[in-house]
């Protein structure tokens, strides 16, 4: 019995929430090359997992699925964006900032980022 009343007392907590979220992605050649997920909650829109493929990497596709989710945030009434990095990750947080992202700060170790749409 010690076993299982040490596995409960660390066991996780899993969870979820409903939101209203889209897969905002973008094709070369009919191929899917990179992708992000926008959720909205109110007039907040916030982008998750923005990716590329390596070998399509470089050019500009970061930034058109961005504007993307910036166009489809603004259709929906949203007010502002948000999203997080990497402090580390120098391209994507270039690419932010490149587009009017302010740094809100550190949230949970990631760079936060705010645009007011």
């Amino acid at each position: 019995m010690q076993k299982f009343t040490n596995y409960t007392e660390n066991s996780v907590d899993i969870n979820h929430v409903n939101l209203d979220s889209e897969l905002v992605y973008l094709n070369e050649n009919g191929k899917q090359v990179g992708s992000l997920i926008l959720c909205y909650n109110g007039d907040l829109a916030n982008v998750f997992s923005l990716a590329v493929l390596e070998k399509y990497r470089g050019k500009g596709y970061g930034k058109k699925l961005m504007d993307g989710a910036i166009a489809r945030s603004k259709a929906r009434g949203c007010k502002t964006m948000e999203l997080n990095t990497e402090v580390d990750n120098t391209v994507a947080n270039k690419l932010y900032e490149s587009m009017g992202f302010q740094l809100n700060g550190i949230k949970d170790e990631y760079n936060n980022y705010l645009l007011i749409l």
